[in-house]
């Protein structure tokens, strides 16, 4: 009898543990939805400032617009949107996909199908870090095949079109 009820005991204590287990995963996911419903919402559509590539003075001045953002999955979501980089007045107008991860704000943007500057380099990404508050965008750009490098910092914009960054 007393063997009877330690078998019951385990058997109810294995159960309890599973359902604990269970809670606690569809509580996790509820709370990643959450922050990447937060990210989705909160993420200006819109950041402005500056590239320079590494020993090169020449400031390149860029906006960058993002249209949509979305959740791949419950880890990384997905900004696209269109940007513009004006060096004097020759003006570079791209599309733009930049992925974040959710857990530490990495980023990863690509610069796609450039117009107006046959010269323009997109044979490569930036690689960097979103801040907590969502408002500042530092990242890396390295070309893939030469291993150029260059820094991209820029700041969230209340309101932004597509349009050169001069005009913005």
């Amino acid at each position: 009898m007393s063997w009877l009820r330690i078998a019951n005991f385990h058997g109810l204590s294995l159960r309890i543990g599973v359902a604990i287990a269970a809670a606690s995963l569809l509580l996790a996911s509820v709370a990643h939805a959450a922050e990447m419903e937060d990210l989705a919402q909160n993420m200006p559509r819109g950041y402005s400032g500056e590239f320079r590539w590494d020993g090169d003075r020449t400031v390149q001045n860029v906006v960058i617009t993002f249209e949509s953002v979305r959740a791949l999955n419950s880890q990384n979501a997905e900004a696209l949107g269109c940007g513009t980089y004006e060096v004097g007045r020759q003006v570079t107008k791209i599309k733009v996909r930049m992925l974040v991860r959710l857990s530490d704000l990495q980023v990863e943007i690509f610069e796609l199908s450039p117009e107006g500057n046959t010269a323009f380099t997109t044979d490569g990404s930036h690689r960097g870090k979103l801040s907590k508050d969502l408002q500042q965008i530092d990242a890396q750009w390295t070309t893939a095949t030469t291993g150029q490098r260059g820094q991209l910092q820029m700041r969230a914009l209340p309101s932004v079109a597509c349009a050169p960054a001069g005009t913005a």
